[in-house]
Parts: C-alpha cells; sequence; structure tokens
C-alpha cells in the first residue's frame, strides 16, 4: 500500500472558520441568520422545510468544529410593519403596534449641522 487513505494519528490543529459576510470585512457573528446555542459561531442552514405560511423550520449545523452540532431552529412569522400591496384575504397577518413600529426620521432643518455629514448644498 502507499499510505493514501490512511488516517495519521497526530495533534490537532486549531484553525477557526472566519465569516466575512458583511461589507467591509466585518465579522457576520452578529448579524448572521441563527448562531448556534452552545458556542455562539455562526450555523450553515442545510435544508428547510416550510410548515405553513408563516412557519419554516431549519436544520442547522454549527461551523464551529470543536462544537459540531446540528439542530433544528424555528422561524416564526410575528408581525407586519407594513402590509404591503397584495391583499391576502386567506392568510391573518397581525399588523405591529403602532408605538412599536420603528422610524426613521431626516434631521430636523433648525438643529445643529453634523460636521461628519457632507452637504450638497455647502459653499466650497
Amino acid at each position: 500500500m502507499s499510505g493514501e487513505g490512511i488516517l495519521r494519528g497526530g495533534p490537532l490543529i486549531h484553525a477557526p472558520l472566519e465569516f466575512r459576510l458583511r461589507s467591509g470585512g466585518a465579522l457576520s457573528k452578529d448579524s448572521a441568520l441563527i448562531t448556534c446555542p452552545k458556542c455562539e459561531a455562526p450555523c450553515f442552514i442545510r435544508r428547510s422545510t416550510r410548515v405553513t405560511a408563516t412557519v419554516k423550520h431549519l436544520h442547522a449545523h454549527c461551523t464551529n468544529t470543536g462544537c459540531g452540532h446540528t439542530f433544528m431552529s424555528e422561524i416564526v412569522f410575528v408581525h407586519s410593519f407594513n402590509p404591503g400591496l397584495i391583499h391576502r384575504p386567506d392568510l391573518d397577518l397581525p399588523q405591529c403596534p403602532a408605538e412599536q413600529i420603528p422610524h426613521v426620521l431626516p434631521p430636523s432643518r433648525d438643529g445643529p449641522d453634523d460636521d461628519s455629514q457632507i452637504s450638497m448644498f455647502a459653499s466650497a
């Protein structure tokens, strides 16, 4: 035998995976779709199954080779911020309470200028 395909005993090396899925090279751990409940590493979603119109099951695999946790998680619809333009009377989707809807307001015209913002109308 030439030794091909034979595993040799020896110490494992430490080679952590780094997921850089966000622009600018930031780590995706804080914004990954799902994290491992045991070690908090990002997880691959291997398969998903739609259970109902508002529930989906995810079969996930932890990317941390030292953990290797595989598990099922569930994504559940909570509420709509904006009902959208398609009317579905057969689907009863709850609306978000008005006081919880996130609002992004433009800066006040009467407030102080923000020196870190570029103005299109500033004189040169």
